[in-house]
């Protein structure tokens, strides 16, 4: 019999990412997609995910506006459900961002990306959220980014397209 935590193949922390959460969904979907499902479908219904519910991170100002008041907006118009000027707005924070440089907080970049993500998941545009997800993870590690692609994930295994 193989140890606890190990394949036939070797331990599991071997294993390839996607790998480990198909077996995780596999073995553990009955139990774990209950209590999880609600969770995605909240942050997916409400915008924005569980880590825009505490104060932003801080953002430097930008000559003629500032990233803090198009992060803002992005989030108010998000929040009431405008999803597509909400979209507009996060670009334009990437953008300005970007132009800075490393002067704006990587974890600034990744909760927008996040914020992001999750406007393409409740489209249902699945591949796109979960690039969105992964670059915000490129940006900074993000918890928030690690749940919403496991979610996901497990989403698509519970409707066999995973």
């Amino acid at each position: 019999a193989a140890a606890p935590g190990s394949t036939s193949n070797g331990p599991v922390g071997l294993l390839p990412t996607r790998t480990r959460i198909r077996m995780l969904s596999a073995r553990m979907q009955r139990w774990l997609l209950p209590v999880l499902w609600p969770v995605l479908a909240v942050s997916l219904r409400l915008a924005p995910p569980f880590s825009a519910s505490r104060a932003p991170a801080p953002m430097l100002s930008v000559p003629g506006s500032s990233l803090r008041s198009t992060f803002e907006a992005a989030l108010v118009l998000q929040r009431a459900g405008d999803a597509d000027a909400a979209l507009e707005r996060y670009e334009l924070f990437l953008q300005a961002a970007r132009s800075l440089g490393t002067q704006v907080p990587p974890e600034s970049f990744a909760e927008v990306l996040v914020n992001m993500g999750t406007i393409h998941a409740k489209r249902g545009d699945v591949s796109r959220a979960k690039q969105l997800f992964s670059e915000a993870l490129d940006a900074r590690e993000m918890g928030t980014a690690h749940l919403n692609l496991a979610l996901l994930e497990l989403s698509a295994a519970s409707r066999g397209g995973g």
